[in-house]
C-alpha cells in the first residue's frame, strides 16, 4: 500500500513494543541490575559491552557506540529497511500498518511497471517448466552448469523460448500494456515502425534482478552458446539503474543466517553456483565495474567485503577499479579484501571443482586493501633505483589522499613512512599539499564531505536502500566506564533529569532567551523539553525514535543524549525526588546570568553616558552588587 506511515502509529508501535523482547529473540541477554547486557552484534568482542535499558526502551554499546530503539535495532540486525522493519514489528504486536496519502516514491509511481516485471518473471519461470523447448534449458542448467532445481527456484530462474513475440503475445493484450512493457525494458521497438515491438529476451536463460526488498526490477539473459552478447541486461528504466544495484543482494539477506561479510563476484552464475555450495553471501555487479555506490551500500549492511576477481589481466584491472572505488568511501571499522583466483578460474568453476572448503580457504588467504594499494603503486614504477622509490612514494601518497579523514589513513601513512624511511611529518606535509591542489580544482557541492543523515520524513526509503535513520555515537566518543568519567555540569544534570523524568516537563517553563542559546547542551535540553511538553505520555524511547528521523534528525544532540543516559550519574538521577526543582534552579540561574550579561552589554555600549544618566547609574550599581554576590 502506498503512502506515508503516520507519526502517531510509529509512537503507538514503540509504546507496544518491548525492546527487551525484541532483542532477546535475537541475542542472549543477561540481567545486570536494572538493565540487560549481551555481546554486541555490531562488532566483534569477547566481553559484553552491549546494554539494553528496558525502562527507557533503548540500547547502547559501550564498545562501538551503536545505539537506538527497537526500530533501529531490527533495521541494523536484520538488514531491513525502515518500512520492512515497521511491518515486521507491527505484525509481532498484532497491528496493521496504516498509510497516509503523500508523495509516492519512484516505485509507487511506477507500480504498473513493477507489476508487469513481476508477471514477466512468472512467465519465464513457467516456460522453464512448460515450454516445448524446456529440455534445452533444463539440460543446460543441470548438466553444463551443475544447478539443482532447488537453487533455480531460489533465484527465480526462467527461460525465454526462441521466437520474437512470446512475452509480447502473453502480456501485451492491448496497445497501452505494450507501451508499458516497452518502458519496463521488456520489449524493443521496431526500427521505423513506432508502436510495433518484439521481445528483448529470446532463446536465453533468464535471471530476474531483484532489489533489496525482493521486487523484480530488471532481467539478465544468458545465451546458450557463443551468441553475442553472451549476457544481455535490461536497459535503464524508471525502476532500474544498473550502477546502483547488486545481483543477489536480496537472496543473500534471505538465505544467510548471519550476514556479516559479502563477496562481490563478476557474474550471475558465480553468485548462484556459490550459493548452491553453501556460500550464500555473494553478489554481482550488473555489467558495470564495482563503484563507490556499491561499496557504500554494502557497508550499510556488513563490516567486511571481499572483491573476488578472475585471475587474468582483466580481473586484475577490475580489482584496481574496485580499489579506486573503495578508497573515497572507506570507513574505520570496515574491511575490504581482494581475492585473486588462479589463472583461467572463476568462482563458478573453482567451487565446482574444489568445493566449498577450498573456496573458503582462499577467502581466508585473500589480500588486504593495504597490500593491494602498495602493490598497485609499485606496479606503476619502472625504475629500480632512488628515482623509482621516490615515484613509488608519490604514488602511494596520491592513493592515500583519496581516503576520507579516518584512522586508517594515518595507519597507511605510518606504514609508508616505515617503508620509504621518510619521517611521517614530511609525508603528512606532502599529502596535505596534494590534497590542497586536488581541492583547488574539484567542483564543490553543498554539504560535500559531510555525513548527512538520511531524510526519512515520509518513512519510505528511495531506491531500495537500507540507510539507517539514526546516527550512532562514534567509537571514539563512546562512554568508557573503565576510565574516569567527567562530572556533569548543571545543564547536563538538568537535561538528564528531563530524560529520566519526562513528566516534569509539564510543570516547567523555559524562557526564549535560554532556548535560543547556542551551546549544544542547551539546544539539546530545548529539544527534549519541547518534545515532552507536547507529548505528556511519551518516554525517552519515543524521543529517540522521533528525533532521529528526517527533518528532526540531529546527530550531535543524539550523541549528547546517549552519553548522558549511559553516564554513571544516570542511575542516581533516575531515583531522585526533586528532579523538577533541579531543572527549575538551573533555568533560573541561566535566566539571571543572561539578564546580567544583556544589561552589561547594553550599558557598555552607552559608554560615558551611563555616568551622566541617573537611571543608568542606578542600574550600574545594581549590576555591580549582583556580580559581587555571585563572586561570594
Amino acid at each position: 500500500m502506498a503512502g506515508r506511515i503516520p507519526d502517531q502509529f510509529i509512537d503507538e508501535l514503540l509504546a507496544r513494543t518491548d525492546i527487551a523482547d525484541v532483542i532477546s529473540s535475537r541475542l542472549t541477554l543477561k540481567k545486570t541490575g536494572q538493565n540487560y547486557s549481551a555481546l554486541c552484534p555490531f562488532h566483534n568482542e569477547k566481553s559484553p559491552s552491549f546494554s539494553v535499558n528496558p525502562n527507557k526502551q533503548f540500547y547502547y554499546c559501550f564498545g562501538c557506540g551503536a545505539g537506538g530503539n527497537a526500530i533501529s535495532f531490527v533495521m541494523e540486525h536484520d538488514h531491513l529497511d525502515f518500512v520492512e522493519t515497521i511491518e515486521l514489528l507491527a505484525k509481532d504486536v498484532g497491528l496493521e500498518v496504516p498509510r497516509e496519502q503523500g508523495a509516492p516514491d519512484r516505485y509507487e509511481q511506477n507500480a504498473e511497471l513493477l507489476d508487469l516485471l513481476s508477471k514477466s518473471a512468472t512467465f519465464y519461470q513457467q516456460q522453464l517448466i512448460k515450454s516445448p523447448e524446456k529440455l534445452r534449458a533444463t539440460e543446460y542448467l543441470k548438466n553444463e552448469r551443475g544447478l539443482s532445481g532447488q537453487i533455480a527456484k531460489v533465484f527465480g530462474l526462467g527461460f525465454a523460448p526462441s521466437g520474437w513475440d512470446n512475452l509480447l503475445t502473453h502480456l501485451g493484450t492491448n496497445s497501452e500494456t505494450k507501451e508499458k512493457l516497452f518502458h519496463s525494458g521488456m520489449l524493443i521497438e521496431k526500427n521505423e515502425q513506432p508502436g510495433h515491438y518484439y521481445d528483448r529476451f529470446r532463446d536465453r536463460i533468464i535471471f530476474p534482478i531483484r532489489d533489496a526488498r525482493g521486487r523484480v526490477i530488471a532481467f539478465g539473459g544468458r545465451a546458450f552458446g557463443d551468441e553475442k552478447p553472451k549476457y544481455l541486461n535490461s536497459p535503464e528504466t524508471a525502476v532500474f539503474h544498473k550502477s546502483q544495484e547488486l545481483y543477489g543482494l536480496y537472496e543473500a539477506k534471505q538465505n544467510s543466517r548471519t550476514l556479516d561479510h559479502l563477496i562481490i563476484v563478476e557474474g550471475y552464475m558465480d553468485v548462484i553456483v556459490l550459493a548452491q555450495h553453501g556460500i550464500t553471501n555473494a553478489l554481482a555487479t550488473l555489467g558495470t565495474s564495482v563503484n563507490s555506490q556499491h561499496i557504500r551500500k554494502i557497508f550499510k549492511l556488513v563490516d567486511k567485503v571481499t572483491l573476488c576477481f578472475d585471475g587474468d589481466k582483466a580481473g586484475r584491472a577490475a580489482a584496481i577499479r574496485g580499489l579506486e572505488a573503495a578508497l573515497p568511501v572507506m570507513q574505520d571499522g570496515k574491511q575490504i579484501r581482494f581475492l585473486f583466483l588462479p589463472e583461467g578460474e572463476d568462482p563458478d568453476s573453482l567451487v565446482r571443482q574444489q568445493g566449498q572448503e577450498a573456496f573458503l580457504k582462499k577467502l581466508d588467504d585473500s589480500s588486504s586493501l593495504t597490500h593491494v594499494l602498495f602493490e598497485y603503486a609499485r606496479s606503476q614504477v619502472t625504475l629500480n633505483d632512488e628515482e623509482g622509490e621516490a615515484q613509488f612514494t608519490q604514488n602511494v601518497i596520491a592513493l592515500i589522499g583519496q581516503l576520507p579523514d579516518i584512522t586508517f589513513k594515518s595507519v597507511l601513512l605510518k606504514q609508508l613512512a616505515e617503508h620509504a624511511r621518510i619521517d611521517i611529518e614530511t609525508l603528512s606535509t606532502q599529502l596535505s599539499q596534494k590534497q590542497q591542489e586536488a581541492n583547488r580544482y574539484r567542483p564543490q557541492t553543498p554539504n560535500s564531505g559531510q555525513n548527512q543523515l538520511q531524510d526519512a520524513s515520509h518513512y519510505t526509503q528511495p531506491q531500495g536502500t537500507n540507510t539507517p535513520y539514526y546516527q550512532p555515537v562514534t567509537k571514539q566518543k563512546a562512554v568508557n566506564l573503565h576510565t574516569t568519567t567527567p562530572a556533569l555540569n548543571k545543564v547536563e544534570q538538568a537535561l538528564l533529569c528531563l530524560l529520566l523524568h519526562p513528566h516534569i516537563a509539564q510543570d516547567i517553563e523555559i524562557s526564549d532567551p535560554v532556548l535560543r542559546q547556542p551551546e549544544i547542551e542547551l539546544q539539546t535540553l530545548s529539544s527534549v523539553w519541547r518534545f515532552f511538553k507536547k507529548n505528556a505520555t511519551k518516554n525517552v524511547g519515543h524521543f529517540l525514535g522521533h528525533n532521529t528521523l528526517g527533518k528532526n534528525a540531529n546527530a550531535q544532540q543524539i550523541q549528547v543524549i546517549y552519553a548522558l543516559l549511559n553516564h554513571p550519574d544516570a542511575y542516581t538521577k533516575s531515583s531522585i525526588s526533586n528532579a523538577k526543582q533541579e531543572v527549575i534552579d538551573m533555568i533560573m540561574e541561566k535566566e539571571q546570568n543572561l539578564g546580567l550579561n544583556t544589561a552589561i552589554a547594553r550599558l557598555k555600549s552607552k559608554g560615558n553616558e551611563t555616568i551622566n544618566n541617573p537611571n543608568d547609574r542606578e542600574e550600574t550599581y545594581r549590576i555591580m552588587e549582583e556580580i559581587r554576590k555571585k563572586k561570594r
